[in-house]
């Protein structure tokens, strides 16, 4: 054999050598496969019903109680701020802020979030000016920026009966001196709470004409990209009638002649810059459901997260007693069961492809593929984090390039996640997780506000994450 051809050989021979005295072995990769729940209903933050409390102290010490909503397997409480009493003053007593300051509290103690709407008048028209409702606003929003991690979002209230922004001073929609009120209204509360605060309006119409419609009223600002993001809807009469008690009826400006479906097109086809759902939801207005049949289609094409469970309770029980068949991964089950388990997102595992052992300071690869079975995606922005835990060493580390509001419904991919392990990551066995935590650093230790997957064994009530392996291997 020529010298030539000897080359190429020992070459190889040579690396080969190199290899087996190094120590290391080729990684090993597996895909492991997950087994979906599609029938269990239980809790995961920022989603789901909510119960309707009076947390300013009109009621008395029950509104310090919250454990009821979290036993029932609720994450969500909804209160009214009822400012009736400051109509006429400008300021409002610092122990109304401090009473409201001990119901947030208690809302954090029980590991809740909640949603918050203020009102002037319950069954009347007020005619509150601009001028003090924007003072009031920059006061309840001090309160409520200070204990921001636990405010799931506000509606915008302040306008109208029930603060639902109809019959009352600064609620018509074509009168353009209220209409640049109403600008400057939900200018304020922006401006007073932070970016991680979604506002739901009640009426299509006006949520148009903030964010399409109505030019930047003379000494205010264009709203913001991240601003514009944060806009909602809460329709507080679902499937009443043909057109929800008026949600969708007003034509007479921003649309035109458009038909009803055109109207509920707008609020379906509304999403963020970012490609995530805005915040819905909301309740029933009375015993009726006319339109039951369209619960399911309307709760999926205009991503609900959150619905009252108290308000009407004969609207509820319709839905607990109409049953539905089994469809696509649904089981047969009562409309309620079925509107409790898909509120909002529902995240399941499908499943996850990565090394079986790996060498500390060096690099790890994650994939996964998952299904959002809910009807919205998760609306507040969180961390994700891969984690290594041995049970004494607990690595957490982040996957900052992943952004979970973009997981809407529907399957998606976790495309390959690189991460550098610890350089002083201490060898042996390690369980192998996700970790979901709320964003805010007060709550992130704390499990009830991590997110919950849609299988079966992989939650881990105590540690907050979900278990995808229960042995990797880390060499030194």
């Amino acid at each position: 054999m020529s010298k030539n051809k000897l080359l190429p050989i020992l070459a190889v021979l040579i690396v080969l050598i190199l290899i087996s005295y190094s120590g290391k072995k080729p990684e090993e990769r597996i895909t492991v496969k997950y087994t979906a729940d599609f029938n269990s209903v239980f809790p995961n933050p920022e989603r789901g019903w909510h119960n309707r409390r009076d947390v300013d102290g009109r009621n008395g010490d029950d509104d310090r109680d919250f454990s009821d909503v979290r036993a029932a397997g609720h994450t969500l409480v909804h209160s009214y701020l009822r400012l009736d009493d400051f109509r006429e003053t400008d300021r409002i007593p610092q122990s109304y802020l401090d009473d409201l300051q001990e119901a947030l509290d208690a809302v954090r103690a029980q590991g809740l979030k909640i949603i918050l709407r203020p009102t002037y008048v319950w069954d009347e028209e007020h005619s509150v000016p601009e001028a003090r409702i924007l003072g009031h606003i920059e006061q309840i929003n001090c309160v409520i920026s200070a204990n921001a991690e636990i405010i799931n979002h506000l509606e915008a209230g302040y306008l109208g009966m029930w603060g639902e922004w109809h019959s009352g001073r600064y609620t018509e929609l074509s009168n353009k001196r209220e209409g640049d009120t109403r600008y400057r209204i939900v200018e304020k509360i922006l401006n007073t709470t932070p970016n991680t605060i979604p506002i739901a309006m009640r009426y299509p119409m006006h949520l148009r004409e903030i964010l399409d419609e109505l030019p930047v009223p003379e000494g205010s600002e264009p709203l913001t990209q991240t601003q514009r993001d944060r806009l909602g809807h809460h329709n507080d009469c679902f499937l009443f009638n043909e057109d929800d008690r008026g949600t969708y009826a007003r034509k007479d400006l921003w649309f035109g002649d458009q038909t009803l479906n055109h109207q509920k097109q707008y609020t379906f086809d509304l999403i963020t810059s970012y490609g995530g759902n805005k915040i819905m939801g909301g309740e029933t207005c009375s015993p009726a459901i006319d339109r039951i049949e369209n619960t399911q289609a309307e709760m999926a094409y205009a991503n609900w997260s959150e619905i009252n469970i108290n308000f009407w309770g004969e609207a509820i029980n319709k839905w607990k007693n109409r049953m539905l068949p089994a469809i696509g991964n649904d089981p047969a089950e009562s409309e309620f069961d079925r509107i409790s388990r898909k509120l909002g997102y529902r995240l399941r595992l499908i499943d996850a492809t990565f090394p079986t052992s790996a060498t500390a300071g060096e690099s790890f690869i994650i994939s996964a593929n998952l299904s959002n079975d809910g009807y919205a995606g998760i609306i507040k922005k969180r961390p994700i984090y891969l984690v290594f835990d041995n049970g004494t060493e607990r690595y957490n580390i982040d996957l900052p390039e992943v952004d979970v509001r973009k997981w809407v419904s529907g399957c998606f991919q976790l495309k390959p996640q690189t991460v550098n392990l610890p350089l002083n990551m201490q060898s042996g066995e390690y369980k192998l997780a996700l970790w979901i935590p709320d964003a805010a650093p007060k709550l992130q230790r704390r499990s009830e506000y991590s997110i919950r997957f849609a299988n079966q064994n992989l939650w881990s009530e105590s540690k907050g994450y979900n278990v995808l392996f229960e042995s990797v291997r880390i060499n030194p």
